[in-house]
């Protein structure tokens, strides 16, 4: 599954400090941008048919970032609105995060790599991981 989200704020600016109680709250880009970043998301993943994701996990995004910016400071937002507005696992349960800087792009591109509800898979392909994992560990 690929959405098209607008460009989250940076990891730096995603909270403030309330100087006088030292309480940490979403800035308001931040919450801008969850407003708008999660409209598009739902109605994309309800175009989609809503299917949820399970685990394993795996994210690709693209960000239409030049060099002045930290591309790995943008993937938090991200995956954080994932988990809040569509089904999938939480985001402690993504086994990989590739980022890439891509100027194509409008903003940020979303693919998610999982199984899907309805997804055929053979008995193989799921024993497959956890058998090679078994070798790993009778290796060491």
């Amino acid at each position: 599954m690929t959405f098209d989200l607008p460009m989250p704020p940076t990891s730096n600016n995603l909270f403030v400090t309330d100087k006088r109680t030292m309480k940490r709250f979403p800035s308001p880009a931040y919450k801008a941008w969850k407003k708008a970043a999660g409209d598009a998301l739902q109605q994309q993943y309800a175009a989609l048919g809503g299917p949820a994701v399970h685990r394993p996990v795996a994210l690709t995004i693209r960000l239409n970032l030049n060099y002045q910016s930290d591309i790995a400071n943008r993937e938090k937002a991200i995956t954080d609105l994932l988990v809040d507005k569509i089904e999938m696992p939480d985001d402690r349960y993504i086994d990989r995060v590739l980022i890439e800087r891509d100027r194509t792009v409008e903003g940020a591109v979303v693919t998610i790599e999982g199984s899907y509800i309805g997804e055929a898979r053979s008995l193989g392909e799921l024993i497959k991981p956890i058998m090679a994992r078994i070798a790993d560990q009778v290796s060491e």
